[in-house]
């Protein structure tokens, strides 16, 4: 008795594989190369924005860095005023760090820098620095009285001030202009 086998299929032989692509199958190949493709441009770092306050005028930024760097020369041969041992001299200390520290801005605003944006930024900033300072002053003011004051400084974006300006300067490549820490 034979044994019975299924017909050839017309126009080709059964152990031939098939050329047809199941649709689902297609579509996960599609699906699984646009997630890598999309990864790898992630991870190549393409789609990375530069920072809302960088300066685009370096040369300001360098003249800047400059006069600040200046003034932290001068504020370390005064005592550190967060380790002043009473509060009148760290009232004195802070008093005439905070006068170096004026000086430093108000060397800041001129010339601004030729950018027009960036010189919008370096307003906003200097505003910044101006509001810390007279922080300062009050502090100083506050210590004279009452041995026990603390520093209050104002919050901007949920942040400290003095984080803020310590922010723009990391951002712009200036570490010598961000706020000291000498207040403790």
């Amino acid at each position: 008795m034979p044994i019975p086998t299924r017909p050839t299929p017309p126009g080709g032989d059964e152990s031939a594989p098939s050329r047809r692509f199941p649709v689902g199958r297609v579509l996960v190949v599609v699906v699984v190369l646009a997630l890598v493709l999309f990864w790898a441009w992630i991870f190549s770092g393409a789609p990375r924005r530069q920072n809302p306050d960088y300066l685009s005028d370096r040369r300001w930024v360098t003249t800047a860095e400059r006069t600040c760097a200046s003034t932290r020369e001068q504020l370390a041969d005064l005592p550190n005023a967060a380790t002043t041992a009473d509060a009148t001299t760290r009232a004195q200390v802070l008093d005439r760090a905070t006068g170096l520290l004026d000086t430093m801005v108000d060397g800041l605003v001129q010339p601004p820098p030729e950018d027009p944006d960036d010189a919008v930024l370096v307003r906003r900033w200097v505003t910044d620095w101006r509001s810390y300072l007279a922080a300062r002053r009050d502090y100083a003011d506050r210590l004279r009285v009452d041995p026990g004051a603390r520093f209050l400084v104002e919050e901007k974006y949920d942040d400290p001030l003095d984080t803020v300006i310590e922010t723009f300067a990391e951002v712009n490549a200036m570490p010598s202009c961000a706020t000291p820490g000498d207040v403790g």
